[in-house]
């Protein structure tokens, strides 16, 4: 039986995680949802995460953190509380809280993961080296990358009938991300992707909260004078709780009305009012794509559909906006909030095995070397020592190439490792001598 694999959508807003060939994500204990707030709260010495953090946010704001994701790579600390943290700190407990939930659901050790990251992460990005440190932090002994738009495409019910070029536009909690990519029915082949890194749900909610703070300033000012700066920051994060909660209705009604405080005045809003606050954004998100397209030397007439997911986009200004820039047909898969766990879980199982055998050599002590995909790689770490006897196909050592993936190095045939002459982290190449052999008669 082949060993699980975990695989992990870290978002801003919110996260998930699903066992590859499970048949449903992981439920958050607290709330059975699949989809838990990437939140932290600071409760003593422990860090709460998801709805558990969200819950107690009020009760000391300045202990509780959420979006941190976006800080990732950055030299400032977090504060929470009186202590501070890095960024990368806070994604290792909310992705160890994943793992930890998700080897109780499996009963037993999982430890091989599939990080989903933004498009914007490319190679030699350092918020790549980060999330697999808070990979590897959370307890997972391999940690693969796999760029969201990408993992989007394999996503249940996002491809039917697409055979050719499917444009993916992913709209989430905290970044835009989009890719073309080629579906072919046994392979998907990304040709480019990018990204926006300050466009996303969290955008809006910040624009219709703004709005919501001028229209009723007349009331909320004397409330914030009142209020001190720990009940001002209280204050805060109700509007911002408002405004999402208006536009999430907004997906599904006309208008609102809503009240901000038992208190408060109706608070009304129309959704023809929040397409024309957020036509900004989405004119970013039009242009981000048409750029890629010319990257690409594409004509939009060249895509044969459109995939929309992400939360952000179940807003209807979004298929309204991009059905009149692109004239495309529009897909969406069975879940736009869980398409790139899913897919990415899916893209897990379908992938050939990521192995490379070395070549066969005479009897005697002979060199180790690989045909390295790519032609370049790093150690990630070696699975034999010196003196250690292995058997045909065995796996000697695990390489990861740029763009985040693992793949094992194996043997043709029966031998004895002799030498190692490549240290972990080291960068190698194809052909290079990565250690010295005795092989069996």
């Amino acid at each position: 039986m082949a060993d699980p694999v975990l695989t992990i959508d870290f978002g801003t807003s919110y996260s998930s995680a699903v066992i590859v060939g499970a048949t449903n994500p992981i439920a958050e204990p607290t709330t059975d949802s699949y989809s838990w707030p990437s939140s932290v709260y600071l409760q003593g010495d422990t860090l709460l995460v998801g709805t558990l953090a969200e819950r107690k946010k009020r009760t000391e704001p300045a202990a509780f953190r959420t979006e941190f994701k976006r800080e990732l790579g950055a030299a400032a600390p977090v504060f929470l509380g009186e202590r501070t943290f890095a960024p990368v700190e806070l994604a290792t407990a909310v992705i160890r809280a994943l793992k930890t939930e998700a080897e109780r659901t499996h009963g037993g050790p999982i430890d091989r993961v599939v990080l989903t990251v933004p498009a914007s992460y490319l190679p030699g990005d350092p918020r790549r080296a980060l999330m697999i440190e808070a990979g590897e932090a959370a307890g997972f002994g391999a940690v693969e990358l796999l760029a969201e738009p990408v993992a989007a495409a394999f996503a249940p019910g996002a491809s039917p009938g697409v055979d050719g070029l499917m444009l993916v536009y992913d709209f989430g909690g905290g970044t835009f991300d989009t890719a073309v990519v080629r579906m072919e029915p046994s392979k998907h082949t990304v040709l480019g992707h990018a990204a926006l890194d300050d466009c996303g749900g969290r955008d809006i909610d910040a624009l219709v909260g703004a709005k919501v703070r001028e229209e009723g300033e007349e009331w909320l000012a004397p409330l914030v004078e009142t209020a001190g700066s720990e009940g001002g920051l209280r204050l805060r994060m109700a509007v911002g709780d408002f405004a999402q909660r208006v536009k999430h209705q907004l997906t599904d009604s006309t208008t609102v009305e809503d009240f901000l405080l038992p208190i408060s005045p109706a608070y009304r809003l129309a959704r023809s009012e929040l397409a024309k606050l957020v036509e900004p954004q989405l004119r970013r998100t039009v242009d981000c794509v048409r750029g890629l397209l010319r990257r690409l030397r594409l004509d939009i007439q060249e895509i044969d559909a459109v995939l929309l997911v992400g939360g952000s986009s179940r807003m209807p200004v979004v298929a309204e906006t991009l059905a009149g820039e692109f004239g495309r047909p529009l897909h969406r898969p069975e879940d736009p909030d869980l398409a790139v766990v899913l897919g990415a879980a899916e893209w897990s199982r379908r992938r050939s095995p990521a192995v490379v055998s070395d070549e066969i050599h005479r009897p005697g002590l002979y060199p180790l070397h690989w045909d390295i995909p790519g032609g370049v790689a790093r150690i990630h770490r070696w699975l034999v020592q010196p003196r250690d006897p292995y058997p045909a196909g065995a796996a000697l050592a695990r390489v990861r190439l740029p763009d985040g993936a693992l793949w094992d190095l194996t043997a043709a045939k029966e031998g004895v490792v002799e030498r190692l002459l490549a240290e972990p982290g080291s960068e190698v190449r194809g052909g290079q001598w990565l250690a010295l052999a005795v092989a069996g008669c």
